[in-house]
């Protein structure tokens, strides 16, 4: 799973017909060399990461590290691979330079490692990494991935979708290509969404101005700290109704809520698949307005 682990084996001995003796070098096949098989504690981790036991991952992945236990970089790796999917983009960083320190021509490390800066908002070191990343020997196809998120964050779409394209080209189960339509058709889809709220819901929806925008701007992602995630589907951006007590928030302060297209775009499997995630993030943002916490929303039919 993680790109970086090399594996070698020897291949069995051709057998030798008519030979009583065996010359040095060649040996009966009762005492033939067994390929390597797979490192136990490298296997467990990917196992978690595989089923999406993120802390167990991580957990494995320190505890083999105190012990000396796996290869150390495959570990290390597999640890910043958890720590990723946990959202904890530092410690990731941290992790991967780690094993960039002992082998600076991993491709996998550079590419998370690349990763690991755009999720922190850290753009133009994203795109450092990710260019060396690109320049390894046997580069990833994730690499590729990250590279068209930040030219799409720089307005080249048509050159990130090419980079899309290519990535799904190399594992299309992986990355399948993003599902692109045209804003009007996003708009008429967000519409249709806010006619489906339940009554008492939709009524809130016509206080809160619901902005479509291509990418969260900078600006949006990093007024707090930490940053926020630039692949987020959507934000409610102010002052929740129970905080406020008025229909309409505070002076100075407007409610928005934000839909991002190409985000949405790219986390769709296929076009109904868009249609229903427009409507999920739509109705979910409206219920983070309405003071609702995430586990709530599923109990009230917002998800």
């Amino acid at each position: 799973m993680s790109g970086m682990l090399a594996r070698t084996a020897l291949a069995p001995s051709s057998p030798v017909d008519t030979m009583e003796l065996e010359p040095d070098g060649i040996f009966a096949p009762e005492h033939d060399i067994a390929p390597p098989g797979p490192d136990p504690i490298i296997e467990g981790i990917e196992v978690a990461l595989d089923e999406g036991r993120e802390e167990d991952a991580l957990e494995m992945a320190e505890q083999a590290l105190d012990k000396g236990l796996g290869n150390r970089l495959d570990v290390m790796f597999l640890a910043g691979d958890a720590l990723m999917a946990m959202g904890r983009a530092p410690e990731a960083e941290a992790r991967f330079r780690e094993v960039l320190a002992e082998d600076p021509t991993c491709p996998s490390s550079r590419c998370w490692l690349a990763m690991a800066l755009y999720r922190q908002c850290r753009f133009a070191d994203a795109e450092r990494e990710v260019t060396r990343a690109l320049q390894c020997k046997d580069p990833v196809v994730d690499s590729h991935v990250v590279s068209g998120l930040l030219l799409e964050r720089k307005g080249q779409y048509a050159e990130a979708d090419a980079l899309f394209a290519k990535a799904e080209a190399i594992d299309a189960k992986k990355y399948p290509a993003p599902v692109r339509i045209t804003r009007a058709q996003f708009d008429k889809e967000v519409r249709k969404a806010a006619k489906k709220l339940p009554r008492q819901f939709r009524i809130h929806l016509e206080r809160v101005p619901v902005i479509v925008q291509d990418l969260p701007e900078e600006s949006l992602l990093t007024q707090e700290q930490p940053p926020l995630d630039p692949d987020l589907l959507g934000l409610f951006d102010g002052v929740s109704l129970p905080e406020t007590g008025e229909m309409d928030g505070p002076p100075g302060r407007p409610n928005y809520i934000y839909l991002f297209q190409r985000n949405l775009e790219r986390a769709a499997k296929d076009p109904a698949d868009l249609v229903e995630q427009i409507k999920i993030t739509l109705w979910h943002e409206l219920g983070h307005y309405l003071g609702f916490d995430e586990e709530d929303m599923p109990e009230l039919g917002l998800e």
